[in-house]
């Protein structure tokens, strides 16, 4: 335990005190291990070297890359006319769309600051029009911008993965559900927030008119409509794995960025070099992490901590429930104040033995985890999401931590389901098996 204690000490110190960025400083305190303890030094660089030698890790930079294309091109505008064409004569729909476009908007690049940028951009100004309040607006949006990571495919789901030995579509499969029922809360709360201020539609309704708006909005989005069809139909249909979809992913968003750039010159917010800069840079700082993580966790590993803990938590801890309902307090936690990549470089492999140990499928685990780190995203009081709408609307960070809480006890809501009710995890990769 010592060795542990140590690390999470230095880490802890270089990292919050010190601001030393998180890969850096997880590689120092791992390397400060290695020296106290009198660890072989060779196996330090073997570490990090085998941290990275793995073939499911390629789907990282593909999966980035075809984001960025989908940002840059401005696809965004595409989904979020789609979802407006269904729900736009319902009250309270320019929050509830905003919902669902970063819902599907996320699920194309994975990433949260992206999808709150790209439809931030578009659905700010639209609320500006209905009177929605700008602390209420960045509050929403906060909110709503982490369920790309739970709407497959996600960069966290496959560093979760690659980390635990799971496969990378059961890792996805497992939020899924989680991140359709917190849409549907988030549109719920958002409804009765805006329905005593909202006036009821008065235009008369036409069948052929609504019709049509429907086909325009979905010829708009068709693009980005197929893209994860054609990623999960490729792999639940055994045509390729799921590594090799963010190679399918990379060339069918080129072919896009190509045929919009030939029909439409200047539609397209950005270069192809200005994508490939963004994923290069973005893949480096997820695998450096990576790479240094496992210095870590090969140091910890050396001193059977693992065995240690499982020990020490079965014999304290009789319930699986009071184990589940730890890890979702020590992830909600992480997620407020680490990286979600680094957070769980670092504590899942310690904590999975234990899991298992409870006889707890591991893709429920997989599940809770995931989630909790983007509830830690919007939980004050270190609460990135937050800060960065709330700068973008021009906020005071007190004011949107008032609206953010009906949003935050739908998220505890769906944790405790996730908890007690294991099917909403692990019955769909289950299925798709």
């Amino acid at each position: 335990m010592n060795v542990l204690i140590i690390f999470l000490i230095v880490f802890l110190v270089t990292s919050l005190v010190l601001r030393v960025p998180v890969a850096f400083s997880i590689g120092i305190g791992g390397a400060v291990v290695f020296v106290m303890f009198n660890y072989q030094m060779t196996a330090l660089a073997q570490s990090a070297f085998y941290g990275l030698d793995n073939f499911s890790l390629l789907a990282i930079p593909f999966f980035l890359f075809a984001g960025a294309i989908m940002e840059y091109s401005g696809i965004s505008k595409g989904i979020f006319g789609f979802v407006d064409s269904f729900i736009g004569r319902v009250r309270a729909s320019t929050g509830t769309v905003g919902i669902l476009a970063c819902a599907l908007f996320g699920a194309l690049t994975g990433s949260t600051q992206a999808t709150i940028a790209s439809i931030g951009k578009i659905v700010f100004p639209e609320m500006d029009k209905r009177g929605y309040e700008p602390a209420y607006q960045a509050a929403l949006m906060a909110s709503a911008g982490f369920l790309g990571q739970l709407i497959p495919p996600s960069m966290t789901g496959i560093v979760y993965a690659t980390s635990s030995g799971l496969s990378i579509a059961d890792v996805w499969m497992s939020t899924l559900i989680p991140g359709i029922l917190l849409a549907i809360l988030y549109c719920i709360v958002n409804y009765f927030h805006r329905i005593k201020v909202e006036p009821k539609i008065t235009e008369p309704f036409s069948a052929s008119e609504y019709v049509r708006g429907i086909g325009r909005g979905t010829k708009n989005a068709v693009w980005a409509l197929m893209m994860p069809i054609i990623i999960f139909g490729g792999i639940y249909g055994g045509v390729f794995t799921a590594t090799e979809a963010g190679a399918i992913s990379a060339l069918y968003g080129l072919g896009y960025y190509f045929i919009k750039k030939w029909r439409k010159p200047g539609s397209v917010g950005g270069s192809l070099k200005d994508m490939m800069l963004f994923t290069i840079s973005l893949s480096g700082v997820i695998l450096l992490i990576m790479a240094l993580a496992n210095v870590a966790c090969k140091a910890i590993a050396f001193s059977g901590v693992s065995t240690q803990l499982v020990d020490l938590i079965t014999t304290h801890i009789h319930s699986k429930y009071i184990f589940l309902l730890i890890v979702n307090l020590l992830f909600l936690v992480c997620g407020m104040f680490l990286d979600c990549n680094a957070a769980i470089l670092l504590f899942v492999p310690l904590l999975t033995p234990v899991a298992e140990a409870y006889g707890i499928d591991l893709v429920q685990m997989a599940g809770i985890i995931l989630v909790n780190l983007g509830v830690g995203s919007i939980t004050p009081p270190f609460c990135v999401n937050i800060f960065v709408t709330s700068k973008m609307k021009k906020a005071q960070f007190v004011e949107v931590v008032h609206y953010i809480w009906p949003f935050l006890a739908c998220c505890i809501v769906v944790l405790l389901l996730e908890t007690f009710i294991p099917a909403l995890t692990v019955a769909l990769p289950a299925m798709l098996k």
